[in-house]
């Protein structure tokens, strides 16, 4: 329990903050007075029955069971200096409420915890987990922006040179403040910036992603222009598509992580309505991208699962509408399954880039590798998926997926009957 002392003497304001199902940050803001009788249980802090559900496609109108209070869970351990703004600091909440079998059933955060404590009281590894965050930088009226310096594509010096190098230095020296690691940051395609974070365990690593995430939205306002992590910042088939790449990676290795690959690619298609979490994430079901193929390759960016060697992979179907939280409570169930089971690992290491084929002799190649399950061209697809996987249900928690799961229904509903560029638009206001 956190005292006067433990709260850095300057800050004068916390941001309590959590990730609702459509991936959105929320946060209320509290003073330091009201900070410390949270922390001291002298009083507690409740939210309304909409806390997790609101569908991005028709916010600010959700669908809620009744009138419901929830209650915000602060994770003191979790405090951190906002750099982007000195006298703040914030804190990553969980959500509970009275009522259910455990109060914390619906709460993404919480249920990640569990897995992550069941993963370490079975097995000798340590998770470890990074992430490259991708954004474009767009103006007022949604388009990207126009400079002299304009990025024209991979690791070029051009891009950097003028006020959008000065941007990112301004967002990396902010995140130093708040104590988070860069690994590196670079031009990663034309009109696209990618920022990569150094690993940590996992708890720790995402939540260091919400504030690298809010970093850069936050100072990039500053400046007059958007960042925008959307899968789609661009509309018309134009313009980069953003992912939010996730390393991952068992260690010590101890010769059984292909058994955590298996279990993982076993349950790819399921994993897509928590990685890719909204209607247009499936413009990224793409060679390059998040792949259009199940499968894994060593140094193979054409697959959803690019292996960087034997126990480390890069998950590449995952962008920032996803409540990371979820989906890598899912993602390590799937790959504990793996391990405790010793599943096999039927396909080989895909040395094959199936964008560069034409279908069928793609399918052909593919099929002699083991590898024959297609990657869902849907939220609908995906969703589908998950609603009939019985494991999944167990893994993620039959309150938790129920609720979920009615939220991106929702989402395939109402974005469905939107045009491209109301639905970007939409997007673009959250992401």
């Amino acid at each position: 329990m956190p005292t006067d002392i433990n709260f850095p003497p300057r800050i004068e304001y916390f941001r309590l903050q959590w990730i609702d199902y459509s991936g959105v940050l929320r946060v209320r803001i509290v003073s330091r007075s009201v900070a410390l009788d949270l922390a001291k249980n002298k009083q507690s802090y409740t939210l309304a029955q909409n806390c997790l559900i609101i569908p991005i496609s028709t916010a600010p109108a959700c669908f809620p069971d009744g009138i419901e209070e929830w209650l915000l869970i602060p994770d003191w351990k979790s405090l951190r200096v906002c750099g982007f703004k000195n006298n703040y600091a914030s804190v990553m909440c969980g959500t509970s409420r009275a009522g259910f079998v455990a109060s914390s059933a619906r709460c993404p955060r919480s249920r990640l915890c569990d897995v992550l404590s069941e993963f370490g009281s079975t097995h000798s590894y340590s998770i470890m987990l990074g992430f490259e965050i991708e954004f474009s930088f767009l103006d007022q009226g949604f388009n990207i922006v126009a400079c002299l310096d304009q990025g024209i594509g991979y690791s070029t010096s051009t891009g950097l040179r003028g006020e959008m190098g000065n941007i990112l230095d301004e967002i990396v020296s902010a995140l130093k403040v708040s104590g988070i690691e860069i690994y590196h940051f670079h031009v990663e395609m034309a009109d696209q910036y990618e920022i990569a974070l150094s690993p940590l365990p996992p708890m720790e690593a995402i939540d260091a992603l919400i504030m690298t995430q809010e970093t850069i939205r936050t100072i990039a306002i500053r400046h007059g222009l958007r960042a925008q992590l959307s899968p789609k910042p661009v509309g018309g088939g134009r313009g980069p598509k953003n992912g939010l790449h996730a390393h991952l990676s068992l260690n010590p290795a101890q010769g059984n992580e292909n058994h955590f690959l298996a279990g993982i690619l076993r349950k790819v298609r399921s994993l897509c309505a928590f990685g890719l979490a909204n209607y247009d994430s499936y413009e990224r079901v793409a060679g390059d991208c998040a792949g259009e193929w199940v499968a894994y390759g060593s140094g193979n960016k054409d697959l959803p699962i690019r292996q960087v060697n034997h126990h480390r992979w890069e998950i590449r179907f995952l962008d920032a509408t996803a409540n990371v939280y979820l989906f890598m409570a899912a993602i390590i169930s799937a790959g504990m399954e793996g391990l405790l089971s010793q599943r096999h690992l039927a396909m080989e290491d895909c040395q094959v880039v199936p964008s560069a084929l034409s279908f069928e002799e793609a399918k052909r190649q593919l099929g002699e590798k083991g590898i024959t399950e297609r990657m869902p061209k849907s939220l609908k697809e995906s969703i589908d998926a998950v609603t009939e996987d019985k494991e999944m249900k167990d893994w993620v928690g039959e309150e938790l997926l129920t609720h979920y799961v009615r939220v991106k229904q929702k989402e395939v509903e109402h974005f469905g009957k939107m045009g491209e560029d109301e639905r970007r638009i939409k997007m673009l206001q959250y992401f």
